[in-house]
C-alpha cells in the first residue's frame, strides 16, 4: 500500500505552508519599518541641507513635506500593526506595504528630478549616488517581500535614469547605463535572497511541524506505554488469581491423597500447574522488559545475602540431583537493581542445573577494573560456538526438539539478556562442547562500603503439620481463593476465618471473642482498599499487632520495599504452599487466643 499522502492533503499542506511564510514575510517587513523610516528621514534631511540654496526652497520644502507625510503615515500604520495583528487582515497589510513602498519610490524619484541640477555634474552625481545607495540599502529589508521592492526601487530610479538618457551625451548615457545594469543586478540578487529566505522559512515551519508531530507521537507513545503498564498490571494480578487458586486446591488435594496412585495423579497435576506458572512468569517478565515498564532503581548492596537466598532455593535441588554447587564465601558490594540482578543469577543457575545431569556448578565473584564479575560455571554438555548467540533468543533450547516442559521453556536466557541491557551490565558466555559452560555478568562496584543489606533467607520448608492450632484470618475478595486457602490451611491443622474485607473478619472475631495468631491478605481488595488497610483495621480492633503476610500479584520493586519497611512479609502470586507453611512456622505459638474484652469494630 502506498504511504504517500493524498494529492488534496499535500496541496493543503503546501497552501498552509505558503500562507505561514507570507505571514512571516509581512511581519518581518513591518518590524523593519522603524529603521526604514529613520534612514529615509536622515538621508532626506541631509539632501535638503546640501541642496539648500542650489535648488529653489519652495520645491525642497514641498518635497520634504511630502516625505514627512509619507513617513508619518507609515509610522501610524506600523503602530496599528504592532498593537493588534490579525491574520484575517493579511491582504490589507500587504496593500499598505506595497502602497507605502510605491509612495516612497515616487517621492524619492521626484526628489531625483528636483535635485538634478542641469550643467552641475557634481550635484547630479551626488543625487544619483544617493538614490543608488537607497536602492542598495533596500535589499536588506525589501528582499524578503518582493512586491514591496518592485514598488519602491524601479519607481525611485526610473525618473533620474530617463533624465540621464534624455541629455544624450556620452557621460550621462554611461551613467544611465550603469543605473540600468545596477537595477537589473540588484533585482536578480534580491530574487535569490528572497528564495533563500523563503526556503529557510519553509524549512523552519517544516521543523516546527515535525516538532509538533514528535510531541504528538511522544504523547501517543506515553499513552501506549501507560496502556502497556495497565495491561501488565492487570495481567500480573488478574491472570495470577485463577493460577493461585489452582495451586491452593492442588496442594489441598495432595494433603488428602493417601493411596500411591492418587498421589501420582495429583503430582502430575501439580507438575502441570508448576509448568503453567513458570511459563506465565517468564512471559510476563519478557513482556514487562520489552514494554519498558520495569522501574530500575539502582542501589548499593552486598552480594552475600543474595547468594544465601539463592542457596536456600537451589541447594535442595543439588542434593537431589547429585550435583555439587558452591557459593562465594567472600562478600562484595555492588551497585545494581537487586531484584533484576537476582533474576539474572537465578536464571543462570537454573540453566546450569538444566544441562548438568551430574557434576559441579560453581558460583564465583571476582573483582575487576569494571566492577565485580559474577560467573556461574557448570560441567554440563557445553554449547557449540554457532549456538552461543542463539541461546539468548526466545524459546530456543539445546537438546529439546520435542519441547518437553520438564526441560524448561527456553526463556530464561532471553530474560537475562533483556534485564542486563536494562541494567547496562555486560554479560558473557564461554563454553566448550562436552566440557561445560561459564555464564557471567559484570556489575559496577558499590560507591558505599560496609554492611549495606541484612541477610534475609527464606525459612526452610517441610511437609509436617503446623504445631498447635493457630487461628489464621484470610482476606481476599475472590471466593475461589478463600475456598482454596481454607482447604489448604485446614489440612495443615489451622483454624481459619475467611472474609472479603476486614469488616467481615472483624465481625466473626467479635462473635468468637478471639484474636487471630496470623493474617493473610491479598494486597488489592474491593472499593480501593488494600491488604495493608485491612490488616491495620484488624490490629486496631484487636488492640494488637498481628503477624501478617501480604500476597500480591504486583511486581513493582518499590511496593515490595514499602511493604517490608512496614513490617509485612510479602509473597507473590501464585504462592507456593511451602512458603505459606514457612510463614505459619514463623508465628508465635499462641493458638486459640481469646479476648475477654471482645473485638472493637473498626470499619475499613
Amino acid at each position: 500500500m502506498s504511504t504517500e499522502p493524498p494529492i488534496s492533503s499535500a496541496t493543503s499542506m503546501r497552501s498552509s505552508s505558503a500562507s505561514a511564510i507570507r505571514v512571516e514575510q509581512i511581519k518581518t517587513l513591518y518590524d523593519s519599518i522603524a529603521s526604514l523610516v529613520a534612514i529615509n528621514l536622515v538621508v532626506s534631511t541631509a539632501l535638503v541641507y546640501v541642496f539648500w540654496g542650489a535648488v529653489a526652497p519652495k520645491w525642497l520644502l514641498l518635497w520634504m513635506t511630502a516625505m514627512l507625510v509619507m513617513l508619518g503615515t507609515r509610522v501610524a500604520i506600523y503602530l496599528s500593526f504592532k498593537q493588534r495583528f490579525e491574520v484575517s487582515k493579511l491582504r490589507r497589510y500587504q496593500a499598505f506595504l506595497i502602497l507605502g513602498s510605491a509612495s516612497a519610490g515616487i517621492i524619492w524619484g521626484a526628489g531625483g528630478l528636483i535635485m538634478f541640477l542641469p550643467g552641475q555634474l557634481e550635484f547630479q552625481l551626488l543625487i544619483l549616488l544617493s538614490l543608488l545607495a537607497m536602492a542598495a540599502g533596500s535589499a536588506f529589508s525589501l528582499s524578503i517581500y518582493l512586491p514591496a521592492y518592485y514598488a519602491f526601487v524601479p519607481l525611485m530610479l526610473a525618473p533620474i535614469t530617463l533624465r540621464l538618457l534624455l541629455i544624450g551625451d556620452t557621460v550621462h548615457s554611461a551613467l544611465a547605463s550603469v543605473t540600468i545594469v545596477f537595477l537589473i543586478a540588484q533585482t536578480v540578487f534580491n530574487i535569490k535572497i528572497n528564495r533563500s529566505l523563503s526556503s529557510a522559512m519553509e524549512l523552519r515551519f517544516e521543523n516546527l511541524d515535525l516538532i509538533d508531530q514528535l510531541k504528538e507521537q511522544k504523547v501517543e507513545a506515553e499513552e501506549a506505554n501507560s496502556a502497556k503498564s495497565r495491561f501488565l498490571a492487570a495481567a500480573s494480578h488478574d491472570l495470577r488469581q485463577p493460577l493461585y487458586a489452582l495451586t491452593l486446591f492442588v496442594s489441598a488435594l495432595e494433603e488428602r491423597m493417601s493411596s500411591t496412585e492418587d498421589r501420582e495423579i495429583t503430582n502430575k497435576i501439580k507438575r502441570s500447574a508448576d509448568s503453567l506458572q513458570s511459563l506465565f512468569e517468564a512471559l510476563l517478565d519478557i513482556s514487562k522488559l520489552d514494554a519498558g515498564t520495569v522501574d530500575v532503581q539502582k542501589t548499593d548492596f552486598d552480594l552475600q545475602p543474595m547468594y544465601k537466598r539463592l542457596a536456600v532455593e537451589f541447594d535442595p535441588q543439588a542434593a537431589q540431583r547429585n550435583v555439587t554447587i558452591t557459593w562465594p564465601t567472600g562478600n562484595f558490594a555492588v551497585r545494581s537493581e537487586p531484584a533484576l540482578l537476582e533474576q539474572i543469577l537465578r536464571n543462570y543457575v537454573a540453566n546450569a542445573f538444566r544441562y548438568t545431569k551430574a557434576g559441579e556448578i560453581n558460583v564465583a565473584s571476582v573483582p575487576t577494573d569494571d566492577g565485580v564479575k559474577i560467573s556461574i560455571s557448570d560441567t554440563g554438555i557445553g554449547i557449540s560456538p554457532e549456538n552461543q548467540k542463539a541461546i539468548f533468543e526466545e524459546f530456543y533450547q539445546l537438546g529439546n526438539p520435542e519441547r518437553d516442559r520438564q526441560k524448561g521453556l527456553g526463556l530464561g536466557l532471553s530474560i537475562v539478556q533483556r534485564a542486563a541491557q536494562l541494567l547496562d551490565h555486560n554479560i558473557e558466555v564461554v563454553s566448550q562442547v562436552g566440557q561445560g559452560s561459564t555464564f557471567s555478568v559484570t556489575v559496577e562496584a558499590a560507591t558505599q562500603s560496609g554492611d549495606l543489606e541484612s541477610v534475609t533467607s527464606n525459612p526452610t520448608s517441610g511437609n509436617t503439620l503446623i504445631s498447635a492450632r493457630p487461628l489464621i484470618v484470610v482476606i481476599d475478595d475472590e471466593e475461589s481463593i478463600r475456598d482454596g486457602m481454607e482447604q489448604l490451611l485446614s489440612s495443615w491443622g489451622c483454624e481459619v476465618i475467611l472474609g472479603a474485607s476486614a469488616n467481615d473478619v472483624i465481625a466473626q472475631l467479635d462473635v468468637e471473642q478471639r484474636k487471630p495468631d496470623g493474617a493473610i491478605s491479598d494486597y488489592r481488595l474491593r472499593d480501593a482498599q488494600t491488604g495493608v488497610d485491612a490488616i491495620e483495621s484488624i490490629n486496631r480492633a484487636c488492640n494488637s499487632t498481628i503477624p501478617a503476610l501480604i500476597v500480591t500479584g504486583d511486581t513493582e520493586s518499590q511496593l515490595q520495599i514499602d511493604l517490608r519497611t512496614k513490617g509485612y512479609q510479602v509473597l507473590h502470586k501464585p504462592v507456593q504452599p511451602a512458603k505459606l507453611r514457612a510463614f505459619l512456622r514463623s508465628l508465635p505459638k499462641q493458638g486459640n487466643s481469646s479476648l475477654a474484652g471482645g473485638i472493637d469494630p473498626a470499619p475499613v
